[in-house]
């Protein structure tokens, strides 16, 4: 995106006149006058694709901390809806923690990204580079939270644990294990370290 662009995108993102809605981000801005506030499909609804491919955007041009906000909301709905229902849709309302209208039911396809992709890369904040054997770890929960069995490529396994902290700055106490060895590179709104783990 050329820079001169990137301000004024993230400004309507953050409008909550626009994109900013109780279920983030709908696929039509709320101020639209097609908008349907319970989804209508792709005038309103929330989809974990391009839901998704709004997170990877805010990384690559250097806005993590936007990206881990929409992320937690984005789950928080998907997660809510699931309790209620028992089931993953294919697409949210944007206004309320339901399903769209219309929506399919047992919609794993594109809407397992939320429980995976979502809550691993943008939630706990893991980016992996398998071919360096490096993994990038950008801890902003304070809540405990980590993973088992994390794959690194297809021959390494990482377990992965940070226990609860007060407060965002405070260093993260990381434990780790590797069946190969990695470099783990873990940052926190207070700084940032580099480990050997499994060697």
């Amino acid at each position: 995106m050329p820079p001169a662009r990137l301000a004024p995108f993230l400004a309507h993102l953050e409008d909550p006149r626009a994109f900013k809605r109780p279920h983030r981000i709908p696929s039509l801005a709320a101020d639209h006058p097609d908008y349907v506030p319970s989804g209508g499909y792709w005038r309103g609804s929330v989809w974990a694709p391009t839901t998704y491919m709004v997170l990877r955007g805010l990384t690559e041009v250097g806005r993590d901390a936007l990206a881990h906000e929409i992320a937690l909301n984005h789950l928080k709905n998907v997660v809510s809806v699931f309790e209620k229902t028992g089931t993953l849709y294919e697409n949210y309302a944007p206004e309320a923690p339901s399903p769209g209208t219309p929506a399919k039911p047992d919609f794993v396809g594109w809407t397992g990204l939320p429980p995976i992709a979502v809550l691993l890369e943008y939630a706990f904040g893991l980016r992996p580079d398998a071919p360096a054997r490096r993994l990038l770890w950008d801890v902003r929960l304070t809540d405990a939270h980590g993973v088992r069995r994390y794959p690194l490529g297809t021959d390494i396994s990482i377990d992965l644990y940070c226990p609860a902290r007060r407060a965002p700055a405070d260093p993260p106490r990381i434990e780790a294990r590797a069946t190969a060895p990695i470099e783990l590179e873990v940052r926190w709104a207070g700084g940032a370290k580099v480990l050997k783990i499994g060697s």
